[in-house]
């Protein structure tokens, strides 16, 4: 039942939270399009409805997110769709409006509502992690088989899937924090948590993707600053139980990384080809430099909404057909809406920070908790788009999704709190 007392608005919040699990779920799995589409669709009937009610007083009410998100968030999406009036191709530009910010912005609207309380955000969050237990599990059993990835089991293929663990990987503070928000206490949350971080890396792995270890490196470290922090004094009594694990954590992650750029290495360049010349050829640094070049005609408009705008013109200028989009998320921005547009998308991305660091030094444990999640997941995406962009379909909505729902529940219970 809802905070009014009233039933009918409980069970079409419990209708909303049960839709939004199901977006969740399915958001990764490649070949379910169908349902992807039905699931946010419902849900997205199901989170007007509960706003409908709660303006007409007939549900508790739902707090606004502040003109400070809602301002840049509106403005980035009015901009990019009146590029559509100046788009290179305006068909495309049409095609990506809907498939992408229509659908984000369902997104947002659906996690931001369903996390009406600590049950949604648990249960959203176990949701995650079931599906990250899935995925990852999934690639190993797979990959003695052959690549993993060729199976079009994941949806947007191995890049996108690397992008998918670092996503998911913050959302592992929650498990291990403690009530109300996270799990902490049974042993068996623990041993879940530490097979959970097995797998994710195991996967990672996988991937051969070098930036994958540099952002989940952003994340632990992230979290373990703003964690320790907030919490020095307990720190200070236990440093080994602290910072022990996170330094294991630290060094694997470097030792993989390097073993993951040695690989590249030695499959992707000629024999005898040091880690340090394989970043120096890497296709990502002409690309940018032709990039740079395509933004100086059109900086202010750019050329229109859609990732992959200009594609023709890079495949062949550049003679690579994996490089038909800027392999930045900003430039890409920039290439496609112009600098009005980046400025737009930063400013939206900061403000979301922002709230965090807000909640992060809220007097309430629970909401600084939070706060460490969003900014570690902040952190990690960031660094993860430096050399791509997936701001784009699966990994666009999770990441929009878990933003919503961390904004969602956090700026409740700021109203909450004293």
């Amino acid at each position: 039942m809802s905070s009014n007392g009233r039933p009918e608005d409980g069970r079409l919040r419990q209708a909303l939270l049960g839709a939004a699990v199901v977006c969740l779920a399915v958001l990764p799995i490649g070949g379910v399009a169908a349902l992807r589409s039905v699931s946010l669709a419902t849900a997205t009937v199901l989170a007007l409805a509960v706003l409908a009610a709660a303006r007409g007083r007939r549900a508790a009410p739902v707090p606004s997110p502040g003109a400070a998100i809602l301002v840049p968030l509106a403005l980035w999406a009015l901009w990019a769709s009146s590029s559509l009036l100046w788009s290179h191709a305006p068909a495309y530009t049409l095609r990506e409006l809907r498939a992408e910010f229509a659908w984000s912005l369902a997104t947002m609207v659906v996690f931001y509502v369903a996390a009406d309380g600590v049950f949604a955000l648990r249960t959203l969050a176990l949701t995650v992690l079931a599906g990250l237990a899935l995925m990852t599990g999934l690639a190993l059993v797979l990959a003695p088989f052959g690549d993993p990835f060729a199976a079009g089991i994941w949806h947007g293929g191995v890049g996108a899937y690397a992008t998918y663990l670092v996503l998911a990987a913050p959302v592992l503070i929650i498990l291990l924090a403690p009530p109300p928000v996270g799990f902490r206490g049974p042993t068996t949350v623990l041993v879940a948590a530490v097979l959970l971080c097995g797998l994710l890396l195991a996967a990672a792995r996988l991937t051969d993707n070098r930036m994958v270890w540099i952002a989940l490196a952003a994340i632990g470290a992230t979290a373990t600053v703003l964690a320790g922090l907030r919490w020095r004094a307990a720190v200070l009594r236990a440093p080994v139980r602290w910072l022990g694990p996170v330094a294991v954590l630290l060094v694997a992650l470097g030792v993989l990384f390097a073993d993951a750029a040695r690989e590249k290495a030695r499959v992707h360049f000629p024999p005898d080809t040091t880690v340090v010349e394989t970043i120096e050829r890497d296709p990502r640094l002409p690309l940018w430099s032709h990039t740079a070049a395509l933004i100086s005609e059109r900086p202010w408009t750019g050329y229109g909404f859609g990732k992959e705008m200009l594609r023709q013109e890079l495949r062949g200028s550049l003679g690579d057909p994996t490089l038909s989009h800027a392999h930045n998320v900003f430039i890409s921005q920039w290439l496609q809406t112009g600098v009005v547009g980046l400025a737009l998308l930063i400013a939206l991305l900061a403000a979301i920070g922002w709230r965090y660091v807000r909640f992060y030094r809220s007097a309430n444990d629970a909401l600084a908790l939070l706060g460490v999640v969003g900014l570690s997941l902040l952190a990690g995406f960031i660094v993860k788009n430096l050399t791509d962009d997936f701001l784009v379909r699966s990994n666009g909505r999770l990441f929009w999704a878990l933003n919503a729902a961390i904004l969602g529940w956090g700026i409740r219970q700021e109203r909450a709190s004293p």
